[in-house]
């Protein structure tokens, strides 16, 4: 153990933190997790996929400048946009397009090789706590346009290199597999992950908060933090507003992991993130025919929209929106993710009587979670998993308290840390 890092703070009570601090305590390290709202997994952890997929996991990449913006007036657009001229949407835009055409295959590897150790250690965890989170294996990667199937090839590539099971099908091959999938889905590409799994991402964070606690780890629900400051000597002064915490407390190290709070708190410590807040839609719906709804789940490329099933119920997630957040979600947003799900299993719910909800997401340009220390050492960053990031949280936060600690980690971390993404 690091042992300048005894008394650790971590900020933000979603999976990435909620792991994060199980880690920390597993090694031995005091450990308090500070979230804001009043239970865990209320933020971007509950808008989750539920996959927990290494291999069709993806660095989040959006359409082309011109399809983007032509998104505005279709009805069914892949991409929500708020009216209205916004240049720091379009700068951060450009960015994202740099990183698909300039960098997508070593960042498709580096979050492969990141989800596929995800996996594992929440497998491990699973069995070790005898956890149930409704998993199923096989996962369907879906392209509908030539271009995005174009990336099929990198993306093959990164599963030989990570050694995953995959095969290339068509839409005949995928019924032999999955035969509910419907006969009328026009594709022009697919992949198929018989080991990648999907299931219940919030049960299994309430469950690893249980975990945590059992190791020591203090959880401080309906506390703010307001800002994080480093002092001399080497420990960290949190502004805190509580009803059971003082208003400032003083640690040894923190763990930012709030979503885009984080970047806020990280900016006065010459860390500026460039994280946006993009919200994202999910939808769960009732089995109506079990004959006709489907056994494993699929994630959708062109809308970036998964479909899991979860026993009874069938969850559609995905379709990302650069728009403010609201308690009234955006009509298109929700005929888009019944559609979709129409699309692919047409009689397998009652889709008119799906539950709605939105979640702010913090993403980075490169599509890549950040995570290890910042330009202050004691200071620590985990966030950026995006909705389909259960595997990378587990992984990322196995890493980060691998750093805290001083230790090597088990797989590289290249392209991940905060200084691979600073200016």
């Amino acid at each position: 153990m690091n042992s300048t890092h005894r008394q650790i703070a971590v900020i933000g009570g979603g999976l990435s933190g909620i792991c994060s601090a199980y880690f920390l305590a597993a090694k031995g390290y005091e450990v308090a997790v500070i979230e804001r709202r009043a239970h865990v997994a209320e933020e971007a952890t509950f808008g989750d996929s539920g996959l927990l997929a290494p291999g069709a996991a993806m660095p989040l990449t959006l359409p082309g400048a011109l399809a983007t913006f032509a998104c505005r007036f279709e009805d069914e657009p892949r991409v929500l946009l708020a009216s209205g001229t916004d240049f720091s949407r379009r700068r951060w835009m450009g960015a994202t397009r740099q990183a698909q055409q300039h960098h997508f295959a070593e960042n498709k590897l580096r979050l492969s090789r990141l989800s596929a150790y995800g996996q594992s250690l929440t497998q491990q965890l699973q069995a070790h706590y005898n956890l149930d989170n409704e998993n199923g294996s096989g996962v369907f990667h879906l392209f509908r346009q030539p271009a995005e199937a174009a990336r099929m090839e990198a993306m093959q590539e990164a599963a030989r290199q990570c050694e995953f099971k995959h095969q290339v099908l068509d839409a005949a091959a995928i019924r032999t597999l999955e035969p509910a999938f419907s006969s009328e889905a026009k594709l022009s590409g697919a992949l198929y992950y018989p080991d990648d799994q999907a299931g219940n991402c919030v049960l299994f964070a309430k469950q690893m908060r249980n975990a945590a606690q059992a190791l020591g780890v203090s959880f401080h629900f309906e506390s703010h933090v307001r800002s994080v400051s480093a002092e001399f000597g080497g420990r960290v002064a949190l502004q805190v507003d509580s009803p059971h915490l003082a208003p400032q407390m003083r640690v040894d190290a923190v763990v930012v992991a709030a979503g885009m709070a984080s970047a806020e708190l990280l900016r006065p410590l010459d860390t500026d993130l460039p994280l946006r807040a993009l919200q994202s839609y999910s939808a769960l719906v009732p089995v109506k025919n079990p004959d006709d709804a489907p056994n494993m789940a699929l994630y959708d490329d062109s809308y970036k929209v998964a479909m899991t099933r979860l026993g009874s119920r069938i969850r559609i997630s995905g379709l990302l929106g650069f728009v403010p957040p609201s308690q009234t979600l955006p009509p298109k947003a929700l005929r888009n993710l019944l559609k979709i799900a129409g699309d692919y299993y047409p009689n397998a719910a009652n889709y008119n009587q799906a539950h709605f909800w939105s979640n702010t997401l913090a993403l980075l340009p490169h599509g890549l979670p950040v995570v290890g220390p910042t330009r202050q050492g004691n200071v620590f960053v985990n966030v950026g998993h995006g909705a389909t990031g259960w595997a990378a949280s587990v992984g990322s936060a196995r890493l980060l308290a691998d750093m805290v600690s001083g230790e090597d980690t088990e797989i590289p971390i290249d392209g991940l840390q905060p200084r691979d993404v600073l200016a």
